[in-house]
């Protein structure tokens, strides 16, 4: 008989916050990670991880080969002022819009942990269970932190896999390098 996972308060409060995760999948020992956007759930101390991809991508085939995955979750701090000038002024000028995106995200915060997660993850199909997609589907549609604009395209596309991450354990580590698993 396993025990009910139970998360702390700052661990719900920090999936509950923040806006990205990154995603870590892994087929025949070749390991890939991405940044996702994720809505997260909890339900009677079973806790779950929203997303969702493309159907013809490393991650998709990879959670199809195998549905164990990590996922790791924090503030994003820029550990330099984006207005800081380097040797290289071209280079400044090709940063990307994701690069700014991540150096201005929760600036007014700074973290004193990192959560590393561990899942299965699941393909939803509106053709095996459609209470359980639309379920869920809505939830990630209604995530107030996704753009209104990005859900309809990236989220209601018929080449987008619906992705549901069971989570099973939980490691806290804080900025004092101590490690709390759960």
């Amino acid at each position: 008989m396993s025990t009910a996972l139970s998360l702390p308060d700052s661990v719900v409060k920090l999936l509950k916050s923040t806006r990205f995760v990154h995603l870590a999948t892994c087929k025949d020992n070749f390991p890939h990670v991405s940044l996702m956007n994720y809505t997260y759930y909890s339900k009677e101390n079973e806790y779950y991880i929203i997303t969702t991809s493309p159907k013809k991508t490393t991650k998709y085939e990879n959670i199809i080969s195998n549905p164990n995955v990590s996922l790791l979750v924090h503030d994003w701090i820029s550990a330099r002022n984006p207005d800081e000038s380097t040797s290289d002024s071209v280079a400044n000028k090709r940063r990307n819009s994701l690069y700014e995106l991540l150096t201005n995200l929760n600036k007014s915060e700074i973290s004193s942990v990192s959560v590393m997660i561990n899942g299965k993850a699941e393909i939803l199909s509106p053709h095996t269970d459609l209470e359980k997609f639309n379920f869920f589907k809505s939830l990630h549609l209604n995530n107030d932190s996704i753009d209104a604009i990005q859900s309809k395209n990236y989220i209601e596309s018929e080449d987008i896999a619906l992705i549901l991450i069971k989570v099973s354990s939980v490691k806290v580590t804080d900025t004092n390098d101590n490690v709390e698993s759960y």
